[in-house]
Parts: C-alpha cells; structure tokens; sequence
C-alpha cells in the first residue's frame, strides 16, 4: 500500500510539528481534506509535500512535558514516580520498559523510526514534487536530512548503536527489513553525512514566522553535539562497555578535535551571540539568564520547538510549577542539583550536602545568578500573585514561596516535623506552607524535594488557566561553548578550554576559571580542568535534557546515580520576644530558620546498575527482528 494517513498530513494544521504562520501552512489550509492522500498526490503538490515534511519535526521529541528526562537523572526527581521510579531503581528490562517507553522519551524506538520512515519516504521523494512558486526544495531536502540526523543521534544516546534505515520498506520486504545493528561509528559516519547535506541545503536564518525550521546553525550544532557524545570515554570503554557495537573503534583524539571544530564553527560564523546578563544587582542578573531560556528568540537561540496557546502548547508552568498556584510540581530539582550551583565568588557551599546536614544561616544567599534563574526555594519570589483561595495565606505582591514549616502568633493549630536524620519530632503552634505536601493548597501535588524547577517555566503565567509561549529550545550557544571547552580539555589545551568557559562565566558576573579553580583548592591541570567543565555543564544546561547523557558518557552514573535522593526540610521559628500573626511572610529579622537536608529514599531508592548504559529493546522488537541483539543486563 502506498498510502499515508491523513493525520500525518494533517499535523501542521493541528500544531504537532513547528508552530508556523507561513503562507505554506495558510496554502495548505485551502486544500479540500479527504480521509487520506496518496503517496502520489502527496508528493505531486509541494503544499501537501511541505505539510508532510512540517509532521516529521513532531518526530524530534522536546522536553517541555511534565514527565521529563531530567527525573532520570541527578538533577531532579519527577514528583509522581510512574514510570520514571523504575528506571532510577534499575528494575526496567526488554520486557518491562517502564519510562523508556513513554511518549515523553526522547529516543522512543517505536516512535524514532517512524520519523525515520517518513524522513526517508521524504528525501526519496521530494525531487519528484512540481517546482512551485513559494516552495524552496532544497531547503525542504535539507530539513529532512536534518531531522533524521537528529533522530539518528536520539537513539544512539539511547541505544548505542542501532540499525540504520537508508530506505522506504514496503509490506513484501519482510526479511530485509530484519536488519542488524550498526556500529556507533557506522551511525556517526551517516549521522554526519546527514549533517553535511543539510548544511549544504538548509538557509543561515528563517524568518520570525518561519522559527523553529532548521538552519545551517542548527544541523552544525548537531555535528558537534554527535561528535562531542560519540568521543566520550563510555564509547571507547572496553570493561564495561562489552557490546561491540556500541564500542567506538575510531580515533578518539580525531574526535574530540572534530567536536571542537565543529563548535567554534558556530561560535565564529556570526550568526549567534552570548548576551550578556549584568546588570546593577544580583537578581537582574538572574533575570536577563532566565530571559534567555523564556525568550521566544534571541541571538543565543539556535533551535527551537515554538508553540502556541492552542494545538502545540507548552504547559510546563502547570506541570511544574508549585502546587500552592494549583500546578503539579512534576519535576522538581534535587538537593544536589541546589548544592552544584556556586557562592558568588565561585565557591562550592559546604557541609550542606549529606542527610542531617544542616544550616541555620540562609544556604540561599550569595549564590550566583544561575542558581536564582533555576531554581524555586523556600522565601523566593515566584513572580506572580497567587490564585484567590491562596492569596489570604501570601498577599505578596508577586508571591513568595512556602517550602517550609513556620511558627505563627494566635493560631491553635499545631505542626509536627520529624527531624532528620533520626526522625526525632518537633511540635510547635504554626502554619504548614502552601508549597508543601501538607499545605491547604492541592497537597497531593507539592514537592518532596522541597525545591521548585523555574528555569523553563514564565512565572508571570497563570498556569493553572492558560499555556506558557516559551519555545524549548534543543540548541543554544551556550552548548557550543560548553562542547569546545570540554573538547579542549581533553586535548588538554587547558587555556582554550579557560578561554570558552570564561565566556559563560563573565556573562553573568561570576569569576573567571583560573580564579575560581584557586579559591576552590584546585590546580589548572588536566583533570581538575575536567572536573570544573563537567560541574559547569551541570548547573548552566539544568533542566535542559542533557545530564542523564552526560553522566552515562562520562561513566560517572555509578557515582551520581547511586547517591541517595535527597531534598531540603526547612522549618522557622520566632525569635525571642517576636510576633507574627496570620498571614506568615518570610522575615530573617523575625524568624529564626534551620535548613536540614532530608532523606527520600523511600520515595526513590536510586540505586546503579552498568545494563543502565543503554536503554533496552523493547522485546517486542528482538522477536520481530532476530538480528537485533539486546543491550547487555536487559534481557
């Protein structure tokens, strides 16, 4: 059958690809709608064929939802547990995917080569389309090699390496279709072929109306990222990376100098730029870096998914946001995520890190501009004025955050908090915080963590009523600096690797790198130099889809993974000879607040096991395809 279901077509016009306001889409809109298109008419009209090609970007999973890969990783916890406990707590396997097989993961095998098949019926095809007044082929060909390049590099961060489809199967080609999986040097060579075409094909900008289409920047910042994650030590491992076909046989130093060439191409073409973030006060700072992310364009911006407030929408301040706004708070930053991000002079917090560690000094103070754009605590401004049922217990202005647990003159209710790290309990007579579990505002849905994800959400949004229009953005310039950093350093070209990382850190007013590694006790060498570029990629991409790769190709997972979850309690009480009636607003001068780092393991024992390298078939796939050989540990 040569046949493609009209909601395939259909899928620009119901907002599942790129948000676009082109005169292809308008076009498209005047064709008569049937219950389905040929293949034959849908590649002799360049409107239906542009349609077709716009419902392929919805292949190219983004990570604004509420179940995100961040939960999978050290730098959060998704508050609801389904599906995500699983792969944290090792126990998924080929029959069991749990998460990994979930509409929000972004290398779903099921879901990846369907994009795939589409992007190669696609390239085969779109010669044969009419030349049309308004349609640019070569452009369309270069999106196409794009987004099956990027999908390409999804399951290979995935997977390892994994069968490469170069062609359009019909129902007879049964047996050819069982096809072994390639080498993750197999899956670079064409990855990057793919990356070339489209470089060659696609335009250096679109137009407003035109933002989220593929440009050459963005199929070169794909050639780097590929390059940077297939040079990584995970690749090259032999002990327990045991699959050759996840092994990479080539030249790892070619590599890595590759990926740094690739990066500052670029970083030097001129198309993009840093913005600098400094301003006259700390939390201006911080808001000009969480203005990066929110922004819907600006000259940081390389790729992005844009939406709406219908059809394609973006509802991560619901899903994320605090529950005493009626959000869901579903993934929340972990402590050690809160304890990555630096003092203002660069230091790292100390003994604030382990259970029962505790601090009766404000751990929130003096910490640089990233953590503040990141990162919703306890007493911080969230930034909009709270809901009508919430708004008698916090008539702040813009709404302060209620993460703990506070004593409160005239009430008769009574709070009982067991302190970590043996449970002993403390009672006095006061108010549960709207943002907790145990708040009177949707408790169900408050943060175990203690802590709020802000970085990708507009706080200014009604959440709970309406969608955000903040694109998620795959790339941004920040990555490449990071990339060439990170390269450098291990072609130990230490003052370039100074250089790139000096870029992100002056930007936002924080010291450069030589300083910072002295104040920290560390020397400007190799593997200190490794060390501060792998702490600088934790705390400037947080929430950005990028740590449950980084710490898998860096094979620190059985460190990070293995760490106990662990979140923040905060609790405050009167001073001597100090009131606070109802309603409870944060005051250092008032209140006297203890800050302890709690255990979560009953909500998520993590725990690490090497089979958690790679994701697993699905078992429905080894026996569809015998040649297919299973990832090692997941049988």
């Amino acid at each position: 059958m040569k046949t493609i279901f009209k909601n395939i077509v259909l899928a620009l016009t119901l907002g599942t690809a790129v948000t676009l306001n082109s005169s292809c889409s308008s076009d498209f809109l005047d064709i008569t709608p049937t219950d389905q298109y040929s293949e034959d008419a849908m590649f002799s009209d360049a409107a239906l064929s542009q349609a077709f090609l716009n419902s392929i970007y919805g292949y190219v999973r983004h990570g604004a939802g509420e179940h995100a890969i961040s939960g999978a990783s050290d730098e959060a916890y998704f508050t609801h547990n389904y599906g995500m406990k699983a792969i944290n707590e090792t126990a998924v396997s080929e029959s069991d995917l749990q998460w990994f097989d979930d509409g929000n993961c972004p290398f779903r095998w099921s879901d990846a080569y369907k994009g795939i098949r589409y992007a190669n019926l696609f390239i085969s095809k779109i010669d044969e389309v009419p030349a049309t007044s308004g349609y640019n082929k070569d452009q369309m060909k270069g999106e196409a090699h794009f987004l099956r390049a990027y999908i390409y590099t999804q399951l290979v961060r995935g997977f390892g390496g994994v069968p490469l489809v170069t062609k359009v199967y019909g129902l007879n080609d049964t047996e050819e279709m069982k096809q072994p999986r390639n080498t993750v040097k197999e899956c670079l060579d064409y990855i990057l072929a793919d990356c070339e075409e489209a470089i060659k094909l696609l335009p250096v900008t679109v137009s407003d109306d035109n933002l989220g289409r593929a440009t050459k920047g963005a199929a070169m910042s794909l050639k780097a990222r590929v390059l940077l994650q297939l040079a990584s030590p995970l690749y090259f491992d032999r002990a327990v990376n045991t699959l050759p076909v996840n092994q990479n046989t080539g030249n790892q130093q070619e590599l890595y100098r590759s990926a740094k060439t690739a990066a500052l191409a670029v970083i030097n073409s001129g198309t993009y730029k840093l913005i600098d973030c400094r301003a006259a006060t700390l939390e201006q700072t911080a808001n000009n870096f969480h203005q990066i992310i929110i922004d819907k364009n600006n000259s940081e911006k390389i790729f992005t998914r844009q939406f709406a407030q219908k059809g394609s929408t973006n509802w991560l301040v619901l899903q994320h946001g605090p529950n005493g706004y009626h959000n869901w708070s579903g993934i929340t930053p972990s402590h050690d995520l809160v304890a990555a991000f630096e003092m203002a002079d660069g230091t790292l917090m100390t003994g604030f890190s382990n259970v029962g560690d505790k601090k009766t000094s404000n751990p929130y103070l003096n910490r640089e501009p990233r953590f503040y754009a990141t990162i919703g605590f306890d007493g911080c401004t969230w930034g909009r004025v709270r809901p009508a049922d919430a708004y008698p217990l916090d008539p702040t202005p813009l709404g302060q955050l209620q993460c703990g647990y506070y004593e409160v003159s005239g009430v008769e209710s009574s709070v009982t908090i067991k302190l970590p790290p043996n449970d002993t309990e403390l009672t006095f007579k006061g108010l549960n915080g709207i943002d907790t579990r145990q708040g009177p505002i949707e408790d169900w849905n408050g943060s175990w963590t203690g802590y709020y994800e802000r970085k990708l959400v507009d706080t200014s949004v009604d959440g709970q009523n309406y969608a955000q229009n903040v694109p998620w953005t795959y790339f941004r310039l920040a990555e490449m600096y990071l990339i060439a950093a990170e390269a450098s350093v291990e072609l130990n070209e230490l003052e370039d690797a100074a250089d790139y990382l000096d870029a992100l850190r002056n930007r936002i007013g924080m010291p450069d790198t030589k300083t910072t590694l002295t104040r920290r006790g560390k020397a400007f060498n190799q593997a200190d130099m490794r060390e501060f570029v792998r702490h600088e990629r934790f705390v400037e991409l947080a929430f950005e889809d990028h740590r449950y790769f980084d710490v898998r190709r860096w094979m620190i997972a059985p460190q990070t993974a293995s760490r106990k979850l662990t979140g923040v309690l905060v609790y405050g009480l009167l001073k001597p000879g100090m009131t606070q009636p109802k309603p409870y607003i944060h005051n250092e001068e008032k209140y006297n607040y203890t800050y302890i780092v709690k255990d979560l393991s009953f909500r998520e024992n993590r725990a690490w096991d090497n089979k958690m390298y790679f994701a697993p078939i699905k078992q429905a796939e080894i026996k569809r395809n015998p040649n297919l050989v299973q990832n090692p540990g997941m049988q």
